[in-house]
């Protein structure tokens, strides 16, 4: 009986140990979570926001007949405008613009042309009676100088002072008939380039008046064909909207986009804009479709940033020109691009979380013959989830997702 229960106690001892070592294995696996490492495909991809919007649109901008510059309309307000998103037809209302500024100069342009007008006529009455005058002064001239020549021609019967007097007289007379006939030829000009001056201020105004009443009704702006109205965006990304301001520098108020070749336009943030090259392809899933995938290809990148709100950064505008088109795409619908980097076919590749570096050295936690090492790897590409190991791992290597709690304690390992 001695011999039995000694045999009993051994065997519980040996349970308990077995127990415990359960438990503290248990322990270790939900201390130590793992991984194994694999090959397979890799994609490097940025992901953007964008926006879906016609390659080619007709732009409704604002009215030639206001950006002349001698009618000095630097901006003019937006009074009305049709809802964004209507479809027109050619010659259907747009917008309204404010024309009570073209209408206060129409006023003060009307007082200038009454003014002027007036200055013309006095003008011409005032060359008609001076140069009368002077007619009249070289008529006289004409018959003193006869009188005077009648004079001469008596003297020869004279005493010769009485001649050399006479023909005194007669040289002086021409003399001043010169300077008079001079004299009416320069008041002549004069006049005349003043009646040009007056004529010129009065047909200017008279243009200006015509010009204006244009501008004035050019204020209700139509549709230069058909199409789904679109409004504008201004400096900053926001639209175009009743209240705002267009201008000569800013003149555009719609556009009337051509849906038969589709684009994504998007911004994209300066420090990635050198990862991405046109003809760079795309994943693009329209948020209102989520049901339908389409593609497309980066056409266009533009040459200088820009800063826009909700950017920390400058941006980048991008077009990506989509492959496919239909009529369930509609302008300014909201599309999440996926723009493909590069790919790699068999790469070797773990989570993002198993990497870990320090004092320069990146490296994994590794598990070898039941125990735990570091490693060190280099590291390649990387994406938001995966991070490609192009040298110190091998496919199947059995790797831990979080460092060990005695991790300052674990050794690197060589092999």
């Amino acid at each position: 009986m001695a011999f039995i229960k000694k045999r009993y106690i051994w065997i519980l001892i040996v349970v308990v140990i077995g127990l415990v070592a359960l438990l503290y294995e248990g322990k270790n696996l939900v201390a130590e979570k793992t991984c194994t490492v694999q090959s397979g495909f890799f994609e490097l991809a940025l992901n953007i926001k964008g926006e879906v919007q016609g390659k080619n649109a007709v732009v409704i901008s604002l009215p030639d007949a206001i950006k002349r510059r001698n009618l000095r309309i630097y901006q003019i307000v937006i009074k009305d405008m049709v809802p964004e998103g209507k479809v027109v037809k050619k010659g259907d209302w747009i917008a309204t613009l404010d024309a009570a500024d073209i209408n206060q100069k129409i006023q003060n342009n009307q007082q200038e042309l009454t003014r002027h007008l007036a200055e013309f006529n006095d003008a011409k009455i005032d060359s008609a009676i001076k140069l009368t005058k002077l007619r009249e002064e070289l008529n006289e001239f004409t018959y003193d100088l006869e009188y005077k020549k009648i004079e001469l021609e008596q003297a020869k019967y004279e005493s010769p002072a009485f001649q050399r007097k006479k023909q005194v007289e007669y040289n002086r007379t021409i003399r001043q008939m010169e300077k008079k006939r001079r004299n009416y030829e320069l008041t002549r000009l004069k006049l005349k380039v003043q009646i040009k001056r007056s004529e010129n201020y009065y047909r200017r105004d008279f243009e200006k008046d015509s010009l204006l009443n244009v501008a004035a009704r050019a204020c209700r702006v139509r549709a230069p064909q058909d199409g789904m109205v679109m409004y504008a965006k201004l400096w900053g990304g926001r639209k175009l909207r009743v209240g705002d301001q267009v201008s000569r520098w800013n003149p555009t108020i719609a556009t009337l986009p051509d849906m038969s070749v589709l684009v994504s336009e998007t911004y994209v943030q300066e420090i990635d804009i050198t990862k991405i090259a046109v003809g760079d392809s795309v994943e693009i899933n329209i948020d209102a479709l989520p049901n339908k995938k389409y593609s497309g290809v980066i056409s266009k990148i533009a040459n200088i940033g820009q800063e826009l709100p909700g950017f920390d950064t400058k941006v980048f505008k991008v077009i990506i020109e989509m492959n496919e088109h239909g009529e369930e795409i509609k302008p300014a619908m909201t599309t999440d691009n996926k723009i493909i980097l590069t790919t790699l076919e068999d790469a070797v590749k773990i989570p993002r979380n198993c990497l870990f570096s320090n004092n320069g050295d990146t490296f994994v936690y590794i598990k070898k013959k039941g125990k735990v090492w570091k490693k060190r790897v280099k590291r390649g590409l990387e994406n938001d989830t995966e991070i490609v190991i192009t040298s110190g791992l091998n496919v199947g290597d059995i790797i831990l997702t979080s460092a060990p709690e005695n991790n300052e304690e674990v050794q690197f390992i060589n092999s």
